[in-house]
């Protein structure tokens, strides 16, 4: 009985992976050459004032749910008064953020000197009206693991708000652009997610019977803050010490670096959450699986985000033009942390759906700590000292988040080392013999070129170097893809 369970649940996290992926892929193809767009019509300031509103408006957002999301992927039945309870409490809380954040926006404003993020954080705060209602469709279709259906309306709603951001940049609305974009993104998810699950049911708003949503929410709700501030410290530092301009230009380089994090890390985590929530009982199994998650994303991601800061330079000329040129830098220093920013981004899922809510709290408390000094201490140095923040403090959070988190799984950090390791040193290979390519200047003086030949050539040595030491590694990535 329990090998047909485990073959199951492996079809469905295939299937998962398959029409998530296929979604992401698609819809990302799309909105990448709008996105490159608009960045190319926008100025670096515009960037910098919507990350400015965002710091808080994110926060909002990240906590609006107050973990109940998390806890209803995590249970495995829940009466339907119940769920009409805590339909009526996310309402409510919506509406209470909408408020608070309206009523904040001038002192956001005046905080940064910049009176133009009143207006900008009144608008985009309209969006809490609608995400109140989103939040239990959404969770009830990743606990039933209906991936193909999150899929579509992840699809359908990044069109719409990359559609949107377009028009408005093209008709000259500046920073406006993006933020009636974001709000666009927010009504067509709202509307597919009704149609794909329909929760059709009057709110109640009680609080009996809640107590166990709450136990478990509240560490999820207190571990995503912590974890939300560490990694928007950034932001929040350069926004004030240099100025929206640098931010603008930081916030791109951080936008490319990250762009494969945020859309692989987001698809693992749509998988992984409900995935091990039904295996919860089984470490040994849960431990395998992770490991084989760590050797599967450090095959890809080790590869692709130290051959983004080895192109650096050409990605940032080519697509984002001669006003961005300084974004080269922070793409080519950040890419290199975030291969290990990929793989601690799994323990959340992990950690949820195994019901150790816990060990992300104190891994979130370690990174609040550790982050905003590195990235104060950064700045003093400007772009470079904050970009830098990320490769010499973040490792120091990958082991401390590693160590606690092994504890609970019967495997210990040598395995995940060794299972980083040859994807590591190939692709370390990879950037040796492409810097010394770029040396050599066999390219010529054309930054096209030049990128063609660097994705040939890095391809070619990663995969030689695969071949020659991680065949088995190779086989897993093959295997997994045919399946």
């Amino acid at each position: 009985m329990g090998y047909f369970k485990i073959m199951s649940l492996k079809q469905k996290v295939m299937s998962g992976l398959y029409w998530t992926s296929l979604g992401k892929i698609i819809g990302q193809m799309i909105t990448w050459g709008f996105t490159i767009y608009v960045i190319r019509l926008l100025e670096p300031s515009d960037y910098g004032l919507m990350a400015l509103a965002l710091v808080m408006v994110g926060f909002l957002t990240m906590l609006n749910e107050l973990g109940i999301g998390a806890a209803i992927i995590q249970r495995k039945e829940i009466p339907e008064d119940t769920l009409e309870a805590l339909f009526g409490l996310l309402i409510l809380i919506s509406i209470l953020f909408y408020l608070l954040l309206f009523m904040m926006a001038p002192m956001i404003s005046n905080y940064y000197s910049e009176p133009r993020l009143t207006m900008l954080i009144k608008v985009l705060s309209l969006q809490f009206l609608f995400m109140g209602f989103t939040v239990l469709p959404r969770s009830l279709l990743w606990r039933e693991m209906a991936f193909k259906k999150l899929a579509w309306v992840e699809f359908f709603s990044a069109i719409a708000g990359s559609i949107v951001t377009l028009f408005l940049a093209l008709r000259g609305y500046g920073v406006w652009s993006l933020v009636w974009g974001t709000l666009a993104i927010r009504v067509v998810s709202l509307v597919g997610l009704y149609i794909a699950k329909p929760f059709f049911h009057r709110p109640r708003f009680l609080i009996k019977g809640m107590g166990d949503f709450f136990s478990f929410g509240g560490y999820v709700t207190l571990s995503n803050v912590l974890w939300y501030f560490y990694i928007t410290a950034d932001v929040l530092i350069i926004g004030k010490l240099l100025g929206k301009d640098i931010l603008g230009i930081y916030s791109v380089g951080l936008y490319l670096a990250t762009l494969p994090m945020e859309k692989v890390s987001l698809l693992i985590n749509q998988v992984a959450f409900p995935a091990f929530s039904t295996i919860s009982s089984d470490l040994n199994i849960a431990g395998r699986h992770f490991l084989k998650a760590v050797r599967v994303l450090s095959c890809i991601a080790f590869p692709v985000l130290f051959g983004i800061s080895s192109i650096a330079p050409e990605l940032v000329n080519i697509f984002l033009g001669p006003k961005w040129s300084g974004a080269y830098l922070p793409v080519l220093i950040i890419a290199f942390s975030v291969p290990i920013r990929m793989i601690v981004n799994i323990i959340n899922p992990t950690v949820f759906g195994l019901g150790y809510p816990e060990i992300s709290f104190r891994n979130s408390l370690f990174g609040f700590v550790i982050m905003p000094i590195a990235f104060g201490i950064g700045t003093i140095w400007g772009l470079f000292g904050a970009s830098m923040a990320w490769v010499i403090a973040f490792p120091i959070v990958f082991f401390d988040n590693m160590y606690r988190f092994l504890k609970i799984l019967e495997i210990n950090l040598i395995d995940v080392l060794q299972a980083m390791f040859k994807p590591f040193l190939s692709a370390l290979i990879m950037v040796g013999f492409l810097q010394l390519l770029r040396l050599s200047h066999i390219c010529g003086y054309s930054d096209i070129l030049n990128l063609l030949v660097f994705i040939l050539c890095g391809t070619g040595i990663y995969g030689g170097m695969m071949w020659r030491i991680n065949r088995n590694g190779l086989k897993e990535i093959t295997d997994l893809f045919r399946k």
